[in-house]
């Protein structure tokens, strides 16, 4: 059976396989990788807040690979990844009460989206395209039941009151376990 050449697919492409072939995923999801980390590296301060934005940079663009809808032709994935990227990053911010002073970082952008950043070398982008498989396999077996459950449904962007609900669990124990998943998220990163 002839191997698939994901990198030769369009991104298109790629999400029309998304859901049932997690090479695919993975493919796409490594294609963004770096423009997570160029925003992460704009609006952070230091190294460690610089991760805490890469991981949160990472789950909007998980969101936009679940959530995009090309049939609209509205925009291209690329601009809605970024999008959402971008908001994920911007309402963690919001939420640590730091935005203000992160805004004047966005004049380092250049017009094509990037930085100076660190971590953007070729040899780290090999090494993340390598990991992001290992990542998210290790989603699916590292996180306990209730941090799974949580973590799904915040993903497909219910908000903490709603999960609290349909889960039966307090509001206090969906923020707890959702830094749980961001903190193992972080240690895998």
């Amino acid at each position: 059976m002839p191997q698939t050449d994901y990198k030769a697919m369009s991104d298109g492409e790629l999400l029309g396989l998304v859901r049932s072939d997690e090479s695919a995923y993975s493919e796409l999801i490594s294609r963004y990788l770096g423009k997570v980390r160029r925003l992460a590296h704009v609006y952070s301060y230091n190294h460690s807040d610089c991760d805490d934005l890469v991981s949160e940079g990472i789950i909007g663009l998980m969101n936009a690979v679940k959530s995009y809808d090309g049939s609209s032709g509205k925009a291209s994935f690329s601009t809605y990844a970024y999008a959402c990227i971008h908001n994920r990053i911007i309402s963690a911010l919001k939420k640590s009460s730091r935005i203000n002073s992160c805004e004047e970082n966005m004049d380092t952008l250049d017009s094509n989206g990037g930085s100076s950043g660190r971590d953007c070398s070729p040899e780290s982008i090999v090494m993340s395209r390598e990991e992001i498989g290992e990542v998210l396999e290790w989603m699916e077996k590292g996180l306990s039941k209730i941090e799974k459950s949580v973590f799904e449904a915040y993903m497909a962007g219910k908000p903490y009151s709603e999960i609290s609900k349909s889960l039966g669990i307090p509001l206090k124990s969906v923020d707890n376990a959702l830094l749980r998943v961001r903190r193992k998220l972080r240690s895998r990163l």
